[in-house]
């Protein structure tokens, strides 16, 4: 019963933590832009399908 009581607990704080940074992360300076993501996202993905360098072994 503890252990459940703890994992509640821990689960709600790190839900209002959570909640807490995304007011404050543009006030801090942490915020990130969404389209800058999604395109260095896009990049990755394709280096790693054209990048010669990178090797797969299959065994």
């Amino acid at each position: 019963m503890k252990f459940f009581v703890k994992a509640v607990i821990t689960g709600f704080a790190l839900s209002l933590g959570s909640a807490l940074f995304k007011k404050v992360q543009k006030h801090l300076g942490l915020g990130e832009d969404k389209d800058k993501d999604k395109s260095t996202a896009e990049v990755v993905k394709q280096d790693g399908a054209t990048d010669p360098g990178l090797h797969q072994r299959f065994s």
